[in-house]
């Protein structure tokens, strides 16, 4: 990725995915493996929308559609520059 804020996005995506989530119920450490790898993959969506250069309410507006935990992982530099 050449454009700024994508690389900030994309690094802060890798980070969240390799966190760790460990419960003790195996099981549910499935269930939140899954749906962080989900994240991930809306994350990197959201950063190969900017890298492509898409239009910047598109971008915001895949922005408001993540889960509230997953949105404040965005980096509020590439946030605040799609949610002026």
């Amino acid at each position: 990725m050449k454009n700024k804020l994508a690389q900030k996005l994309a690094a802060r995506a890798e980070k969240y995915r390799t966190r760790e989530y460990k419960y003790e119920d195996e099981e549910m450490s499935k269930k939140i493996a899954k749906i962080v790898e989900s994240d991930y993959e809306d994350l990197m969506s959201i950063a190969n929308m900017i890298e492509s250069n898409e239009d910047g309410k598109a971008i915001a507006k895949a922005m408001w559609k993540l889960d509230t935990a997953v949105r404040d992982e965005i980096p509020d530099e590439v946030y605040y520059h799609f949610n002026k």
